[in-house]
């Protein structure tokens, strides 16, 4: 990433039909999914379509709901230590990053925006996870960076699943509601995701499913996946480590995951191999 330099720190996919307002060399609108509402501004129409690009699933443009964050991307001009012009994105008025490269920028944003969304929804709770649906239950994946689930999302889909989400598990009461990636690239391997996923079109989940089974199953090269079951309470507890509201609202949170903790199995085991053990989990769930 070049130049970049960080300041401070419920429906199916689609792309939202642009309501933009131009006035004085801006281009600005309001979005809102979840619940949850946001204005986005910025001094150049070519990036605010690409800001558009990176809004969370099942956003629209929402005229009549208080936003719960302004974002504004300025164009910035050169710097002795920049060779060309730079882009600045701010939320709530406060520096987020700052970087010659738009795509970086369009990065930050997405990431805080759905964060923002997982966090503030009134009414989904959202887990660290990845999902794949499985004769119609859910299978997730609660992790956060570096334990895997993202290749093990992609190793079940593989073998059969239903891709869901390798970011969020979205729970409404005890069903899992499709939350896919706009992710450009799997990290482990490079590849291009969005392609990758619609060479599985016909796979993707198309509705919300329960959930069957909660998996714990942190990466470690070598290991010979062995899961077991796990009481109740602790895979509650083991949710509530991963879900994003747990601070913000941890009463909505614990209700939602007591409710799914009662109808579904939890397993627990470290693993080695996400195809072998993709494979070892679909032969075993009816």
């Amino acid at each position: 990433m070049e130049n970049t330099r960080l300041v401070t720190g419920d429906s199916e996919l689609r792309r939202p039909e642009a309501r933009t307002a131009h006035e004085g060399g801006f281009s600005r609108g309001r979005y809102g999914a979840f619940g949850v509402a946001w204005d986005v501004q910025a001094d150049d129409a070519s990036i605010y379509r690409m800001l558009l690009e990176r809004l969370p699933p099942g956003a629209a443009p929402c005229a009549g709901k208080a936003p719960e964050r302004a974002y504004a991307l300025r164009t910035m001009p050169a710097t002795f230590a920049e060779s060309g012009a730079s882009y600045l994105l701010l939320a709530d008025g406060r520096p987020l990053v700052r970087s010659s490269e738009a795509d970086d920028v369009a990065d930050a944003f997405e990431d805080n925006l759905k964060w923002l969304v997982a966090e503030r929804s009134p009414r989904k709770v959202f887990l660290r996870a990845g999902v794949v649906g499985w004769r119609d239950r859910a299978i997730v994946i609660p992790g956060g960076p570096g334990t895997g689930k993202r290749t093990l999302v992609r190793a079940l889909v593989a073998c059969g699943a239903s891709y869901y989400s390798d970011d969020y598990a979205v729970l409404e009461g005890n069903t899992v509601i499709p939350y896919p990636s706009r992710r450009h690239n799997w990290p482990e391997s490079g590849n291009v995701l969005s392609h990758w996923l619609d060479e599985l079109a016909p796979k993707r989940a198309l509705k919300p499913v329960p959930v069957g089974v909660v998996l714990f199953a942190p990466y470690r090269a070598g290991a010979d996946f062995k899961p077991k079951l796990i009481p109740r309470g602790k895979a509650l507890l083991e949710m509530f480590k991963h879900a994003v509201a747990a601070q913000r609202n941890p009463a909505q949170v614990l209700r939602a995951l007591e409710t799914v903790s009662r109808r579904c199995n939890a397993l627990e085991g470290v693993r080695g191999d996400a195809r072998a053990v993709a494979s070892y989990l679909l032969d075993r769930l009816v």
